[in-house]
């Protein structure tokens, strides 16, 4: 009977050092997905818009807050398989120390934002629609194999 137990001491061990190690990788994922940076980079003159990206079950929606962008300059384009780039001149250059940003120098001419879609999606389909300083992206899911295993 104390083999059983001690086996059984031993499969409860295995199944605790497997949670503590999913929960060790889930932390580094989320640490790895949501690393705060600047929304502005000077040397190349732009600032990142608020941005969201919802996955729906037959197309993903990404839509970026992008006031005072002139919207014949958007630009919308896959740069890669999962990441979608959007650049956009603005109306006028805004200095970050109008914004209250006085330890920062220099002008911010254009939004530029790359957003990344974490399911197969048909780049081709891709539409997008600029609303009242709102862009919204729209892009039809994959149909077939790659999206059969979500």
């Amino acid at each position: 009977m104390s083999w059983y137990r001690e086996r059984r001491r031993s499969l409860l061990r295995m199944l605790l050092e497997y949670v503590e190690e999913l929960e060790r990788a889930a932390e580094e994922a989320l640490e790895s997905f949501f690393v705060e940076r600047p929304a502005w980079d000077v040397r190349r003159s732009c600032i990142e818009p608020l941005m969201d990206v919802f996955i729906g079950p037959d197309e993903v929606i990404i839509t970026m807050d992008m006031p005072l962008v002139k919207p014949e300059t958007i630009r919308v384009r896959p740069v890669e398989e999962g990441l979608i780039e959007v650049v956009a001149e603005m109306k006028k250059a805004i200095r970050p120390r109008d914004l209250g940003v006085v330890h920062i120098d220099g002008e911010i001419r254009e939004m530029r934002a790359r957003a990344r879609v974490p399911v197969p999606v048909e780049t081709k389909s891709l539409r997008f629609v600029f609303r009242k300083g709102i862009l919204e992206v729209r892009l039809p899911r994959r149909r077939g194999r790659a999206s059969e295993h979500e």
